[in-house]
């Protein structure tokens, strides 16, 4: 029987009990002793009082008591039975810094342990991985795309680029998903029609099973770009199942970018700390304000796709949440 269904079944009876035994109590005179209830020779009003429960027994403690009546073997009787009841577990707190996180068997689906996993947060740079998707889809890999002054202007200063510079779609996606380039992202999602390419952004991640998700810019700088962990997970499955290809870039520790007629030699380093992990199997990182710190990694863990995702990390902590994460899911495993 589980225990849900005795404590039910216990409680039933123990009311039952309990309500008959205070019947007879309230239905004695006040001064006439009961053979059932032996409260003794000066018996008071008093004693009715339904104070006679010792309350401070529910802490556990055998209360000193001077009634010895059958109501108190009755109370040792229920609260004895309920103490003895299987506890659950207590929810073990993982120490990590991040306001939502998640556990997932990429390839199953299956959820191992999250925390506010339902809640939209700033996503931040994580955004890059939509938008190297709506980047395949609509724009040729031999595009040339022009690094211009406004983009520079409107966006925080990198080295990597100088306005006038021109690349392929295909050389510009390393910049965005290694070194997290928002100029990158910006050109990309510029070549085109901005506004539609940010609706594409939206409206596919709510197609491959990110319904809380909004873009607002194709790099993560604003705020309003969000998402839950559970959609980030869903992107992960995605990317996973049908764009090896993005994870694959993702990959990469570093990427040199040859010299042409239309740029220097440039090289873009991966900023992910797991980029060198042999598991690795892809992801990216964030960092905004707003958002504070974001990260999503897919590991190859005993031949199982896993993904770890964290949002809302202190900033500095994203790695440690992760690694956290991670000992715990290797501890779930070593339970089974």
């Amino acid at each position: 029987m589980s225990s849900r269904r005795y404590l039910t079944i216990l409680g039933t009876v123990a009311g039952a009990l309990v309500f008959a035994a205070a019947f007879l109590r309230f239905s004695l005179p006040p001064t006439v002793a009961s053979d059932s209830m032996s409260v003794g020779q000066n018996a008071t009003v008093a004693d009715a009082d339904p104070s006679f429960f010792d309350w401070s027994r529910l802490d556990g403690d055998v209360a000193t008591s001077t009634k010895t009546d059958s109501l108190s073997s009755i109370e040792d009787v229920i609260i004895g039975s309920i103490s003895n009841l299987p506890r659950k577990p207590p929810v073990k707190k993982l120490g990590v810094t991040a306001r939502a996180y998640l556990i997932g068997n990429i390839a199953s689906g299956k959820v191992f342990l999250s925390t506010n996993a339902n809640v939209s947060l700033p996503v931040a740079s994580m955004s890059k991985l939509v938008t190297a998707l709506i980047v395949l889809y609509s724009l040729p890999a031999t595009s040339t795309i022009e690094i211009t002054q406004e983009i520079m202007d409107k966006l925080p200063a990198e080295n990597n680029f100088t306005a006038g510079d021109k690349y392929t779609a295909k050389e510009l996606l390393y910049p965005m998903l290694l070194t997290s380039s928002n100029i990158a992202a910006e050109a990309l999602a510029s070549a085109t029609n901005r506004a539609k390419f940010l609706e594409l952004m939206s409206g596919y991640a709510w197609e491959i099973g990110m319904p809380e998700t909004y873009f607002a810019d194709p790099s993560g700088i604003s705020p309003q770009n969000t998402a839950s962990a559970n959609n980030i997970f869903a992107l992960a499955r995605y990317l996973y199942n049908f764009h090896p290809d993005v994870l694959a870039m993702t990959r990469v520790s570093q990427m040199l970018v040859p010299a042409t007629a239309e740029h220097i030699e440039r090289i873009f380093p991966s900023i992910h700390p797991f980029v060198d992990d042999p598991r690795f199997i892809g992801g990216k990182t964030g960092r905004t304000p707003q958002a504070k710190e974001t990260m999503l990694t897919m590991l190859n863990i005993n031949d199982q796709p896993i993904a770890f995702v964290v949002m809302g990390s202190e900033v500095g902590m994203r790695e440690a949440d992760t690694r956290t994460l991670i000992s715990e899911y290797l501890r779930i495993q070593a339970n089974l």
